[in-house]
């Protein structure tokens, strides 16, 4: 059977089951971190990544393939400045933004320009040929645009309702970095399937449930990544269109120096189509159009 969990309240499961490590990040029992708040010059020792090579094609009825769907603008501003800011706001200064040599690499060019207009340093790593998600963060470090531990943000994967989110996921990376390990992943306690689900004895169906909800651990696609794992990176074959997920990451977690912190499902929304593009308009306002 599956759990009846409304996705949009899992914080007091999580509460009720895991150690608190920020206002609203929490660890399953079994780790102990020594995790302290972050200075002025932790957030200087690390860089944050924003990877925006994709190709947008699912939200491309918006754009029409004018401009990078990072750009979509919800409440007033681009979706990936609802990522941008929660980190600029919090004083970290040194951001990589990881783009194509398409007009949509450009068009996040064009916008964020040096990062001086936010308050912060942009560096670019502009690929010429589809590198996935590894690849991207190769050619990045054998460029010399990401050059010290690093928080990698997809900026289509917004954090809502948790502005101290930066400092807090900081924290607990620099921690996870002081015990040895090599990365942190930053995880929700489940989603909604978005199909029903039937089950079924001898062929028989037993039960029927729409859109339960899977309470696995999900990747939201954030993560902080030690220099120490850059080697696993640079390993990458050059060129070669490579998911970080499915090699660096999955190397990582069979050594055993990776951790895992969870996120309540309800702060985090992955704006890669109709559904949760709405879902974010509802939450900060907006219209979805440039």
């Amino acid at each position: 059977m599956h759990e009846l969990v409304d996705e949009n309240e899992t914080e007091a499961q999580l509460a009720a089951t895991c150690a608190k490590v920020g206002s609203h990040l929490y660890m399953r029992p079994g780790v102990k971190l020594d995790v302290r708040p972050v200075t002025q010059a932790d957030k200087d020792s690390m860089q944050v990544v924003f990877s925006m090579g994709g190709s947008g094609t699912r939200l491309r009825h918006v754009t029409n393939d004018d401009y990078s769907k990072h750009l979509i603008d919800v409440g007033g501003k681009p979706i990936s400045r609802h990522v941008v800011d929660l980190w600029t706001a919090a004083g970290f200064e040194d951001l990589c933004m990881l783009i194509d040599d398409t007009h949509r690499g450009t068009s996040v060019a064009d916008y964020y320009k040096d990062g001086s207009e936010i308050g912060a340093t942009i560096r670019y790593s502009v690929e010429h040929d589809k590198l996935g998600s590894g690849g991207a963060l190769k050619f990045a470090i054998d460029g010399g645009v990401i050059t010290r531990p690093f928080i990698n943000h997809y900026p289509d994967d917004v954090i809502v309702n948790y502005p101290g989110f930066a400092e807090d996921f900081a924290a607990v990376v620099l921690a996870a970095f002081r015990a040895g390990y090599l990365c942190v992943v930053l995880c929700v306690p489940g989603k909604n399937y978005p199909y029903g689900v039937v089950e079924d004895k001898d062929g028989k169906v037993v039960d029927f449930v729409e859109k339960p909800f899977i309470a696995k651990d999900t990747n939201t696609a954030v993560f902080g990544m030690s220099d120490g794992a850059f080697g696993l990176i640079r390993a990458i074959a050059p060129g070669k269109e490579v998911k970080i997920e499915r090699g660096v990451l999955q190397q990582l977690a069979h050594e055993d120096k990776m951790l895992k912190v969870l996120l309540p499902t309800e702060m985090w929304i992955p704006v890669n189509d109709d559904p949760n593009l709405t879902k974010l308009m509802e939450v900060v306002g907006g219209s979805g159009r440039a």
